[in-house]
């Protein structure tokens, strides 16, 4: 049976103080394909770029007013929202126009006809490894007939939860921002599933629905927003796409997903007045056709398939020199006046039995607080890795990284270890960032 429950009858776990947010979560095990990953942090394998020099491909699909995302990546493949009922097919046909025969992940982000509609087609065609889904009651035949198709497929079928992280391929980070585990209003929109996807420095904020009261309360979580792909939300809407919001997530590229002559007016002038003030490049699906951002981690191209006399060239035709011009750019990689301020490497007494008697001080000596989701902190060996929660480390401030177990607070995290980590004769230790760039060192003991 499919496991799915509202939120007022799912056993959720509080949030923990002290700036720290990690939620525990198991995917659901069996499928006719690989089984997604779906991790709490400390588990989660850093993102690298690949060896095999994989490129993450989005193509945010014309689907008139509707939402649909393909994300690919290696020979993972992740739908996110399919469209109305009518755009399922072409949908389908523009995957399959790119050599698509399974969906490893597929999203639905909620259950509105604009965004689940297609999804008939979708299921229809492709074999699909694993469904994450809103979990929001919907009395709509259209939500309750997916539903039943997943359950008859045998597809696995997971909730979203802020804070879940999935593992779909080593060098690629997919974090789930938003719903939250204890959603504060019923309202389909508010509690879109919002991914943020990053591989290398290139980060893709896709947002479904979500309103200004969702992003609100994601500005408040302490987790990475900022991103230079921002798949606005809600059509445009002027009920989404606060400049508070913007701010924090400081896209390069805004895409709007939207039909041409809606009749509800998106995107609202607002929204594109927003966006243009700070000199977002705005790219939309009524004017631009199928957009694709190319990425190999480090920079970005933005590719459309322009309309021509009203008709629109096909996907396939991504390669074709008639193709508007290339949007290149690169990520700015942030610069951080976080050190490692001291360490203690040789324990008071014997080690085994004084494990937090080993650590290693961090300060954040800037002026901006800093989020260090995804950070690591290694032995000169690097085998005996730490990887950071959503820890934010406020400027002027310290954090002890011991190598036991105790009770989190913001100034103490633990490594969980059972036995020691650090040489007594010296040894180095070293702190990296989320994309693996290496922030400060530090080789035997004393302050600084």
């Amino acid at each position: 049976m499919i496991q799915r429950s509202p939120p007022a009858y799912h056993t959720r776990a509080a949030p923990c103080a002290c700036f720290i947010l990690v939620v525990f979560f198991c995917a659901l095990a069996g499928g006719c394909l690989d089984t997604i990953s779906i991790s709490d942090f400390n588990r989660f394998s850093l993102p690298r770029l690949t060896d095999s020099g994989s490129e993450l491909k989005a193509y945010f699909l014309d689907v008139g007013q509707g939402d649909s995302t393909l994300i690919m990546f290696g020979n993972k493949t992740i739908l996110i929202d399919a469209g109305e009922v009518s755009q399922g097919n072409i949908v389908v046909q523009k995957m399959k126009s790119l050599g698509i025969s399974r969906i490893d992940l597929l999203v639905a982000t909620h259950p509105h006809a604009d965004h689940i509609g297609g999804m008939e087609r979708v299921l229809d065609a492709f074999a699909v490894g694993q469904v994450l889904d809103a979990g929001m009651p919907h009395p709509s035949p259209l939500y309750e007939h997916f539903l039943t198709m997943i359950e008859s497929c045998h597809i696995p079928y997971t909730v979203a939860k802020q804070g879940q992280i999935i593992e779909i391929d080593p060098a690629l980070r997919i974090f789930v921002l938003f719903p939250p585990d204890n959603p504060s209003s019923e309202d389909l929109n508010d509690n879109s599933v919002v991914l943020r996807i990053s591989y290398g420095t290139i980060d893709l904020l896709l947002t479904g629905d979500a309103g200004i009261s969702a992003e609100m309360q994601m500005l408040t979580t302490g987790y990475a927003l900022d991103s230079e792909i921002l798949k606005v939300a809600h059509h445009g809407s002027s009920h989404s796409t606060s400049f508070a919001f913007l701010e924090r997530v400081h896209p390069q590229v805004a895409v709007i997903s939207v039909g041409a002559d809606n009749p509800y007016g998106h995107p609202s002038d607002t929204t594109v007045a927003a966006l243009n003030t700070v000199g977002y490049t705005i790219y939309r699906t009524d004017h631009d056709g199928d957009i694709r951002v190319k990425s190999d981690g480090m920079s970005y191209t933005v590719q459309t398939t322009r309309r021509q006399g009203g008709v629109l060239i096909p996907i396939t035709a991504l390669q074709s020199p008639t193709l508007s011009p290339v949007t290149t750019r690169t990520a700015n990689v942030p610069v951080y006046e976080v050190v490692i301020s001291a360490t203690q490497f040789n324990a008071p007494g014997d080690d085994r039995e004084n494990l937090n008697g080993e650590y290693v001080r961090i300060s954040n000596r800037g002026t901006d607080a800093v989020n260090m989701n995804g950070w690591t902190l290694s032995d000169r060996t690097g085998s005996h890795g730490y990887i950071f929660p959503a820890f934010i480390l406020l400027p002027e401030s310290s954090v002890s990284v011991y190598t036991g177990s105790g009770a989190i607070n913001d100034t103490a995290l633990f490594m969980g270890r059972t036995s020691p980590v650090w040489g007594n004769s010296g040894d180095e230790a070293m702190l990296k960032d989320d994309f693996g760039n290496i922030i400060d060192t530090r080789s035997e003991g004393g302050d600084s």
